[in-house]
């Protein structure tokens, strides 16, 4: 697939390096101030999570731009050996080798410099049965090419696991608007960026928490609660975060069947970041005995309208047969959308695969926001999944 595109503006290799974010600093200060095994247990909750597994024990781990080394840790303590972790930022190895010294310094797990982009140096690195990259890969400046020499340590049973920015979930503003932000920010003195955290905090949860009577500091601190992260860490990796590139989840998953031979297991879609999870393509039965608990079930049509891109799929049985209702997936044409829990009125208007359980049916988009009776897409659902 030679025309997949990312949103990224181009600028000149002077001016890129100037502006590149210090990922590195922003991780080693988190890990000062915040680090903790309650944080340090949630991380690992959200990675065995997605990957729908109880450990780790007889996997073998890459951890492809480790950042504060918090997810490296994780993947260590749930029984990943060997772990090969590292990183194009000098401070992030840094952080990542304090945690490492925490497990004792062991032998099976190496912490190193090195770049994705760099192809000998990807060809030192080892082949593993989790390859993990986890919002990195769209922060090189040649994000494709980083996904597939990430892909290029996989073996025929190996998950690959990603989290890219995804243009889908941004509809207004738009990525190009981000873009000329993180410009602003990187050229930005100290207190102008400070300016700007408080800025985006306040326009993106602090205002609507207090119009919501909640408690905007119960919120914040309630932030770990996903990754184990910091949320202002994670405001400053957002607002400075350059390099940076856009592409929609379908460019993604088209891009990984195509480059890489791989097929979509699993999407958690909805937020900044999308969660992929990739397999071989012939081996998903392998994956999971979760699949053979929870069959896949056909979504009957035709679908009747609901407005704009949205569809509505009625299911004999009713509520009782969906499930538990947010851990629904949907699937297209057999591969997960993983965008559950959208309002109805952003599926009818900006449709992409969003989609809600809805009494005893499931209002839907298609991801291509045609209408699904003409295109005769195949829907199916797995209940209890997500």
């Amino acid at each position: 697939m030679s025309d997949v595109e990312t949103k990224r503006t181009k600028y000149s290799e002077t001016e890129e390096e100037a502006l590149r974010f210090g990922f590195g600093a922003n991780w080693a200060d988190y890990l000062e101030k915040h680090y903790s095994e309650e944080r340090l247990g949630i991380a690992q909750r959200h990675l065995l999570g997605f990957l729908k597994l109880d450990d780790l024990k007889g996997k073998s781990c890459l951890d492809i731009g480790c950042g504060s080394g918090l997810h490296s840790l994780s993947a260590w303590r749930a029984g990943a050996r060997p772990l090969f972790s590292f990183d194009y930022d000098p401070k992030s190895v840094t952080t990542t080798r304090l945690l490492r010294q925490l497990a004792g310094d062991p032998a099976e797990w190496q912490v190193v410099q090195g770049s994705v982009l760099d192809d000998a140096f990807m060809n030192t690195v080892p082949k593993a049965d989790i390859v993990y990259g986890w919002g990195v890969l769209h922060h090189t400046g040649q994000m494709w090419k980083a996904v597939q020499n990430a892909g290029s340590r996989l073996h025929d049973n190996s998950l690959f696991y990603i989290a890219l920015y995804a243009t889908d979930a941004f509809t207004d503003p738009t990525p190009e608007y981000w873009l000329g932000v993180k410009r602003e920010y990187n050229r930005a003195p100290y207190v102008k960026k400070r300016w700007m955290d408080w800025k985006y905090a306040w326009n993106h949860s602090i205002r609507g928490n207090l119009k919501a009577r909640k408690n905007p500091l119960t919120c914040i601190r309630a932030h770990k609660k996903s990754r184990g992260m910091s949320y202002w860490h994670d405001i400053r990796d957002w607002l400075g975060g350059y390099p940076m590139e856009f592409a929609g989840n379908k460019e993604t998953e088209i891009f990984c069947r195509d480059r890489l031979d791989l097929s979509l297991i699993n999407i958690k879609a909805g937020e900044a970041n999308t969660e992929f999870l990739f397999c071989r393509r012939g081996l998903e039965s392998q994956w999971s005995g979760l699949q053979a608990a929870e069959p896949l079930v056909a979504l009957p049509g035709p679908f009747a309208p609901v407005g704009g891109f949205a569809w509505r799929a009625t299911v004999a049985g009713g509520a009782s047969a969906l499930g538990e209702a947010g851990r629904l997936m949907l699937y297209e044409n057999g591969s997960p959308v993983g965008w559950p829990k959208a309002g109805i009125d952003f599926i009818q208007a900006w449709g992409r695969g969003r989609y809600t359980v809805d009494g005893d049916s499931v209002v839907f988009s298609a991801t291509d926001n045609t209408d699904p009776n003409v295109t005769a897409a195949r829907y199916h659902y797995r209940r209890n999944f997500i």
